[in-house]
């Protein structure tokens, strides 16, 4: 999809940080955007911002982690226009430092609520209604650098939890009809509210340098949407590492094709 004028695009997480400049980007091309989060004193300031600038804005308070709340969102995207033609999956949440050994299941449940059952609640209340709709759209899913790689200690929830995001894109764009685009964005360290202080989401990228760079990828229908350099790195540190065991413990050889997990795969779902 490379043409966005009068296309519907729903954001979540919208009223500020990456997702507000995500909304901002598809409004610049053309869209009507509905952007949804919890906080409702924020979406009314990001949608008069768009509004400013000549964009069809609008907003719906939503909690992601509440399958009820993500299906009304979708019930009115679809009452108010009449279609959907992007879902942009953004809102997450990052959580408090800690060794996974002194965490909670409190705490991983928190993440995991937003940052895996959010993706999950909007995928179940807009897929198949966008299957149905039988037109070009977009799934868009915005994970992390830690969905590729963890970046170190202290952060096993979060990781965790962009981890599953991941795995779910991943498999998700195995499963829809060629119509629909599915992505998964891997940002580093962004300028937003994610961060939780005030000088982390200030150590980042700016969100305009971001958009630029994620931009082209999106228009070109990437399903890794990826933005920061030093990604590559990490990413190649953990593909060495596992290929090295592989040709280590587990090269190939004649007539492994019977452990070939895919085909193996495929033969059972028939």
């Amino acid at each position: 999809m490379k043409d966005f004028k009068d296309k519907v695009v729903v954001v979540t997480g919208g009223a500020t940080g990456i997702g507000k400049s995500i909304a901002d980007k598809f409004g610049k091309e053309g869209a009507k955007v509905i952007i949804a989060a919890r906080r409702e004193n924020k979406l009314q300031n990001a949608v008069n911002d768009m509004k400013e600038k000549g964009v069809d804005a609008y907003y719906k308070v939503c909690d992601v982690s509440n399958l009820d709340d993500v299906k009304a969102l979708a019930d009115y995207a679809w009452e108010k226009f009449g279609q959907v033609d992007v879902l942009v999956n953004n809102a997450g949440i990052m959580g408090i430092p800690e060794m996974i050994m002194d965490s909670s299941r409190e705490s991983f449940q928190r993440i995991f609520d937003i940052n895996v059952f959010g993706i999950l609640n909007g995928i179940w209340a807009f897929g198949n209604r966008l299957i149905e709709q039988g037109t070009s759209a977009m799934i868009i899913n915005v994970n992390s650098e830690v969905g590729l790689c963890p970046p170190g200690p202290m952060g096993g929830h979060y990781v965790s939890s962009k981890f599953a995001a991941r795995g779910i894109a991943e498999t998700l764009r195995l499963e829809v009809p060629d119509f629909i685009q599915v992505s998964c964005v891997f940002p580093g360290m962004v300028q937003s509210e994610l961060g939780g202080s005030e000088e982390m989401t200030q150590s980042g990228m700016s969100t305009g340098e971001f958009i630029s760079i994620i931009w082209p990828q999106i228009v070109n229908g990437e399903f890794y949407i990826i933005s920061h350099p030093w990604g590559k790195d990490y990413v190649a540190e953990t593909a060495d590492e596992i290929i090295n065991e592989f040709n280590r413990y587990a090269p190939h050889f004649e007539g492994d094709e019977i452990y070939n997990s895919r085909q193996l795969a495929k033969q059972m779902i028939q």
